[in-house]
């Protein structure tokens, strides 16, 4: 699964530059009202965000997944994002992509899928929000910095 361990790095560091990004704006915005199309507010989505990454984890070691509440504080979602970037990345290198994962999803039903699926799943689940968050952002007046492939790999415009 290299070419997901690689995706998961910068899935990471995405992640990691969103978080730096909510340090440096006013705190205001991270709850401010989110308009239609996206999420929620800028909070609400990384914590559904942080949540889903441990929730992946969780259902790759065959564990419960812990709940993370929409109004977690940004401490909160910063070290669950931490620790579940981590551990995908240690998981994508340590469970064989074909294994197959069984359990009963809450919107799905019973489940069972290769391993590699729920890792790519946590790639795609965290671009799909971190674009709503550069929708968000940049309607709430605080661009965020270019957070694509090109610019973690070294290249700059």
């Amino acid at each position: 699964m290299e070419t997901l361990t690689q995706l998961l790095r910068f899935n990471h560091w995405a992640n990691r530059l969103i978080v730096e990004h909510c340090r440096s704006v006013d705190p205001a915005l991270l709850d401010a009202p989110p308009p239609p199309g996206v999420y929620g507010s800028v909070r609400a989505t990384l914590a559904h965000l942080a949540w889903a990454e441990a929730l992946y984890v969780a259902r790759l070691r065959g564990e419960e997944p812990v709940d993370l509440p929409a109004d977690a504080s940004l401490d909160e979602i910063v070290t669950s994002l931490e620790r579940t970037g981590r551990e995908l990345l240690e998981l994508a290198t340590s469970v064989p992509g074909d294994r197959v994962i069984s359990y009963t999803s809450a919107v799905f039903g019973p489940v069972s899928v290769p391993a590699a699926a729920i890792v790519a799943q946590a790639i795609v689940h965290g671009c799909d929000h971190r674009s709503q968050l550069a929708v968000l952002f940049t309607q709430l007046g605080a661009p965020l910095p270019e957070l694509d492939i090109w610019r973690f790999v070294g290249i700059r415009r």
